[in-house]
């Protein structure tokens, strides 16, 4: 073997490059070297760039954060004004009475317009007021109702009533429309609700010489059955409590009574069992009839000297009755009377403004038909014996229809499928 002597071994100077990554790689192609510092560029612009998105972002978010709380702050604000104005008008608090005795145009409880069960309850409440404590004792009647609930078809003197009331038994009058009372602020309802009984028993209680007679109008928006509330309208059920402690606390109050107005039917169940319980009379109040119809046209036609002076109604009798029939079959009400002797003393004006000798002009019966072209549709035009026969089964208002032979739902459907 051969033998190596005092041989040395002679290091590379050669100077080679040193990689991105400070380690020492074996040489490379000079073109590879390029494509390595243009790779680490990019790297490098890449992270630069990300850095910036995330500095973006993050003063996007402070801006937005900022802008959200300023704008739940405004929020706040305005709630909280609106709840110190409600608040510092005390809500309904101030309730406006007005005496209906005093109005002239106004029936009188014996005309034939009014409703003959209207009337009769009135004059009945009237009659019970009068007993003094003998009769009272000897008899044992106790004291009239305070609480009433009148229902029945839109336009039929639902509020009239109350009104005609209140005058027949000498007390103030106030209304509460639910619009009234109602609140965009969770809770607020329910307070003034509250508002309004605890001003009535204030006042009553104050001044015991005085009745006063409060209608509240669509008081089915009060009224919400509870088991039709659910966990998600938990706000009508505290409604419905605070009108119903609202009557219990009238109730030691006897100047005072409460009489509510629906178009919806109590046997319907649409209306709560509980608050029902507290009105000691529900009284039905239908259509008006042909003789009804006849009375009201002649009060609302009494301001036109033409009516009077030619005795419209004395010299067209019969076909007078004949025409408020026909309105009888169509369904017509109080409401839509009124307006239709409105529309029927326009026309009449119209055509009599270019006369020379106004004094002879007379009111003719075919204004009060051009008047019911005019009107159309009436507040009492849905008729049940025009409905589907599900629209009969399933609708309780405004008439009380049931399927024939009150069949079951599913034995009225099979008996639909089962038709010739």
């Amino acid at each position: 073997m051969a033998q190596i002597n005092n041989v040395r071994f002679k290091a590379d100077t050669t100077a080679y490059p040193i990689s991105y990554n400070n380690r020492y790689t074996p040489p490379m192609p000079e073109n590879t070297m390029d494509d390595m510092f243009l790779m680490q560029d990019m790297a490098n612009k890449k992270a630069s760039k990300k850095e910036k998105n995330k500095e973006r972002w993050y003063k996007t978010s402070v801006v937005a954060q900022v802008g959200m709380a300023v704008a739940f702050g405004i929020m706040a604000l305005g709630t909280a004004v609106g709840l110190y104005k409600q608040l510092g008008k005390g809500g309904l608090s101030k309730l406006k009475f007005e005496d209906i005795a005093k109005k002239e145009n106004f029936p009188k409880l014996e005309d034939d317009c009014v409703n003959p069960k209207v009337r009769e309850f009135i004059k009945t409440l009237k009659d019970r007021g009068d007993f003094n404590e003998n009769i009272c004792k000897y008899s044992g009647s106790k004291a009239p109702e305070q609480f009433m609930l009148m229902y029945g078809p839109s336009g039929t003197g639902k509020t009239f009533s109350a009104k005609l009331m209140a005058k027949e038994i000498g007390a103030e009058y106030a209304e509460v429309q639910f619009a009234d009372v109602s609140s965009p602020y969770i809770g607020q309802t329910s307070v003034e609700i509250k508002n309004v009984f605890k001003n009535l028993a204030s006042k009553a209680e104050k001044n015991p010489q005085k009745k006063y007679l409060v209608a509240f109008n669509e008081i089915d928006a009060l009224l919400v059955p509870r088991e039709k509330c659910g966990s998600n309208n938990l706000h009508l059920a505290e409604n419905r409590t605070a009108f119903l402690n609202g009557l219990d606390e009238l109730s030691k109050f006897k100047n005072v009574k409460i009489v509510g107005t629906t178009n919806v039917d109590p046997k319907s169940g649409n209306l709560d069992a509980a608050s029902l319980s507290r009105f000691g009379n529900m009284l039905k109040i239908d259509l008006p009839n042909a003789k009804e119809l006849v009375a009201s046209l002649k009060f609302h036609l009494k301001g036109s000297e033409a009516v009077q002076n030619h005795k419209f109604f004395e010299n067209n009798k019969k076909e007078i009755e004949k025409f408020a029939q026909e309105l009888v079959e169509k369904r017509y009400s109080q409401r839509d009377i009124e307006k239709i002797a409105e529309l029927a003393q326009t026309k009449f004006g119209i055509a009599i403004k270019d006369s020379k000798d106004m004094a002879s002009e007379k009111f003719d019966i075919k204004y009060l038909k051009e008047a019911v072209e005019a009107k159309g549709s009436t507040t009492g035009t849905i008729n049940v014996n025009d409905a589907p026969e599900w629209m009969k089964y399933f609708n309780q208002q405004p008439t009380e229809a049931k399927v024939e032979g009150k069949k079951g739902f599913f034995d009225w459907i099979r008996s639909i499928f089962s038709r010739n």
